[in-house]
């Protein structure tokens, strides 16, 4: 008793009248004397054993605050367009939640870059991550990417085994049937683009998802601009065309203004260094 006294800065009168207390409070004997020593009883033993457990806990709970204040722990909700930005969404992730394990991501899938902003101004959201929209007033955006577009033929317009790139000349394809994905996903610049370069393209199809395009374009359907990301090994009758230069469009990261939690302050601060490279 007078070790234990002198190792939480107590004396050992005060120390004996604490413990008496305990065992009055909760009708349990946790000590038992034998000859000089105090012995702890097995209610003792267990009071002990709960007694580090809590203490286990205690630091848990402090370790995880401190980590939720500095941004290493939390949970944050990004919203975004199915299968229209690319590999930045992957990137973004990956940059941030390295070193971070208790740093928790959802991806919420929507239809439209429209419905990714309304998700974050609901709250819904705590962030947004769209496709070549401007940032409207009540939002802040910041640039993290460019995602670059292909366009898809059915591979019965085309010569075989000819690799085909545009330079500035699509005429070969006069009027052809055109494919537009979901609102949104193809812009008015792109398909400017393609008569400029003298295609002349007539929307047979709206509202088409971003991963059916390709089956529709393989069966003979019409031609359409997908993401260069997207994986076309898998059908045998689409061929690509490499646009040059290159179509592409804007990727931004929508935020709130005003305070954010650390945890999202962490993809933010990302999206400024990523700008700044």
């Amino acid at each position: 008793m007078s070790g234990a006294a002198t190792e939480l800065g107590l004396s050992p009168s005060t120390l004996s009248r604490a413990v008496a207390r305990f065992e009055e409070q909760t009708q349990l004997s946790v000590f038992e004397r034998r000859g000089t020593r105090l012995v702890p009883t097995a209610a003792g033993q267990e009071v002990v054993r709960a007694a580090r457990r809590v203490v286990d806990d205690l630091d848990l709970f402090s370790a995880l605050a401190v980590d939720a204040a500095l941004g290493r722990a939390g949970a944050v909700t990004v919203s975004t367009p199915a299968d229209d930005i690319g590999p930045v969404l992957p990137t973004m992730i990956a940059s941030v939640t390295r070193g971070r394990p208790r740093l928790n991501v959802h991806i919420a899938r929507v239809e439209t870059a429209t419905a990714a902003m309304e998700s974050l101004r609901s709250g819904a959201a705590d962030l947004a991550l769209i496709p070549r929209l401007p940032t409207p007033p009540d939002l802040l955006g910041i640039h993290v990417g460019r995602q670059e577009l292909t366009l898809i033929v059915p591979a019965a317009w085309t010569p075989s085994n000819v690799r085909i790139t545009d330079h500035h000349g699509l005429d070969w394809l006069g009027e052809f049937p055109f494919i537009a994905g979901v609102v949104e996903t193809t812009s008015a610049h792109a398909l400017e683009r393609l008569r400029r370069s003298g295609a002349r393209p007539h929307i047979v199809l709206t509202g088409t998802p971003i991963m059916t395009i390709p089956s529709l374009v393989d069966a003979g359907m019409g031609a359409a601009l997908v993401p260069s990301s997207l994986p076309l090994d898998t059908f045998a009758h689409v061929r690509s065309i490499d646009l040059t230069p290159p179509l592409t469009y804007s990727i931004t990261l929508m935020h709130r203004t005003g305070e954010h939690t650390p945890a999202t302050r962490q993809f933010v601060d990302w999206a400024r260094s990523a700008t700044e490279e």
